[in-house]
């Protein structure tokens, strides 16, 4: 009884973005229609409730829009739009989860590289130990599986968590650190090198609303993102009652990320001229 209570929730949650445009646009047409044929007080009540709802519309694709984000693309325009109406917040994960919550640092800092992982796969099978070999010979967890399974209707691409490997993780944080400090609107905060945390902060342009962001660069030699809105913490502004950012969020995620892109790539370069000079035993000097 209780797993079909939770299948009944589950698919619930998962058609609440498409009944809430299918809402908006019946309630829509409803209004415009009632505009049309009522007369009297009433239908100048409705037809003020038409034109304020055509603002509202505009306004919010106006600030999607400047936001750097779109309706269009995966998981649906529908899934998006709820989204950007309803969170005011986003998260980078490994498949890019639209409504995974911010990474616990300390999850992130466990994240040991690849290499150790597979040196102690190596490892496991040369030990006598009868438990051991069990062990190494056991499936992997669920959490592997899912990882690589197909993407959800929940799956945002901008949201995937990227990975660099090969930069060693401390040059991928001061990689960080100076994007942000080169982005228009975002301002250095910090950056803790043990951690390898950045926060910033992005103030936008036009009611110098702000948002936080942590970037996180895991032993990995991923960088991972949490961005969040600081809407309903300031009661001066009436918008501070919708716990919505209209994809702002999102867009910090994605613009980070176009904006790192091409410091990736000159490190990138950068250690291939090491790695051929060491081969040929020429020595570079540092940049």
């Amino acid at each position: 009884m209780g797993a079909q209570l939770q299948q009944q929730f589950q698919a619930f949650m998962a058609s609440a973005p498409d009944r809430f445009v299918a809402e908006l646009v019946a309630g829509a047409i409803v209004l415009i229609v009632l505009s049309i044929y009522v007369r009297g007080s009433v239908g100048t009540l409705i037809r003020i409730l038409v034109f304020f709802g055509a603002i509202a519309v505009i306004a919010v694709g106006s600030a999607i829009l400047m936001n750097n984000v779109s309706l269009a693309g995966p998981p649906s325009p529908a899934v998006r739009l709820y989204r950007f109406l309803t969170v005011n917040w986003a998260a980078t994960s490994e498949k890019g989860d639209g409504a995974a919550a911010c990474a616990d640092p300390q999850a992130l800092a466990a994240r040991q590289p690849v290499d150790i992982e597979r040196h102690e796969r190596r490892h496991q099978r040369h030990v006598g130990d009868s438990a051991d070999v069990a062990a190494a010979s056991s499936p992997p967890p669920v959490a592997d599986k899912a990882s690589s399974a197909a993407p959800t209707e929940q799956d945002f691409p901008e949201l995937v968590r990227n990975s660099y490997p090969g930069i060693p993780p401390e040059r991928l944080m001061q990689l960080a650190a100076s994007t942000v400090s080169s982005l228009p609107g975002w301002e250095l905060v910090n950056t803790d090198a043990k951690t390898l945390t950045v926060n910033a902060r992005y103030h936008t342009r036009v009611f110098d609303f702000v948002d936080d962001i942590r970037i996180v660069v895991t032993p990995r030699s991923e960088v991972d993102l949490c961005s969040r809105s600081r809407t309903g913490e300031d009661a001066r502004w009436p918008m501070n009652l919708l716990h919505a950012d209209f994809g702002a969020n999102v867009g910090h995620i994605k613009e980070f990320y176009l904006a790192l892109a091409p410091a990736v790539n000159e490190a990138y370069r950068r250690l291939e001229i090491e790695q051929t000079a060491q081969q040929h035993g020429v020595k570079l000097s540092r940049p």
